[in-house]
């Protein structure tokens, strides 16, 4: 969080509980109807919120980031790719300044 921080970015942790995914489970056909369920009651509501009132919704799992493209048809973002491109804009801005003078 202090890194985030440290580049202006702040991060507010949600307690979404199971995606329902769990590694290969929600991939088995004979549990994907309990995995829409477990997804439908514990991230469906951060996930479907609106970016613009609630930020940018972001998973650090890899099961939980493919269960959100699965069913709500969205790609989420790892925390990591977000302070990334974070770094990347203020690396342009310093290469661009360096230009100038």
């Amino acid at each position: 969080m202090k890194v985030f921080r440290h580049f202006g970015l702040t991060l507010q942790v949600q307690a979404t509980g199971c995606c329902g995914m769990a590694g290969t489970y929600g991939h088995e056909a004979r549990n994907l109807a309990t995995s829409r369920l477990i997804y439908s009651q514990s991230w469906q509501a951060q996930v479907d919120r609106p970016a613009e009132t609630a930020g940018e919704a972001l998973a650090t799992g890899y099961s939980c980031r493919s269960q959100v493209k699965r069913m709500a048809h969205r790609q989420l973002r790892h925390p990591l790719q977000v302070l990334l491109a974070r770094v990347r804009v203020g690396d342009e801005g310093r290469a661009s300044a360096g230009r100038q003078g």
